[in-house]
């Protein structure tokens, strides 16, 4: 060292202070950022989710529909000068299976509607397709009354006819 010059040694205490207080910033920075980035992230997947709503909607499984066959009915139709017949067979379209299993416990009465039903009908009634689309909607009708539901269809969704034969 250079003449008249004292070297002053460093105080230990100050180096230990000074590291100290450059970890507490750094790990109050680590914190402050890991908050930021969660927040930023919940933020982002809060927002995503709502704005694809209506695109996780259109991506849901379509619901599982249920199928009740009925028995084929055959009855006479209502028409005047001659003897017609329709024989038709019913499928019952559904929502899920207790609707199936509640109207499996009205077959009876169910059948009955039915073959009243179409025993009130004339041939030149049911041999256009509107005439076929209108009957179906009347038994969906009929038969829904016999179900329970706030649905306005009540778990029935429609009837479909898999053979449909006037004589």
């Amino acid at each position: 060292m250079a003449e008249g010059t004292t070297a002053v040694p460093a105080p230990e205490g100050d180096a230990k202070a000074a590291t100290g207080k450059s970890r507490k910033v750094l790990i109050i920075g680590a914190v402050v950022a890991v908050l930021a980035l969660g927040g930023g992230g919940y933020y982002f997947m809060s927002h995503k989710s709502a704005a694809e709503g209506p695109k996780a909607a259109e991506k849901a499984p379509p619901k599982q529909l249920q199928y009740l066959p009925l028995d084929t009915f055959t009855v006479n139709l209502n028409d005047t000068g001659q003897e017609r017949y329709l024989q038709v067979t019913i499928n019952l379209e559904l929502i899920d299976a207790a609707t199936a299993d509640a109207l499996k416990r009205q077959m009876p009465s169910l059948r009955n509607k039915v073959l009243l039903h179409l025993s009130s009908k004339a041939a030149d009634e049911l041999l256009s397709r509107e005439g076929k689309e209108k009957l179906a909607t009347e038994l969906a009708d009929e038969m829904r009354k016999s179900l329970e539901g706030t649905t306005p269809t009540k778990g029935l969704e429609q009837v479909l006819f898999s053979q449909f034969v006037i004589q």
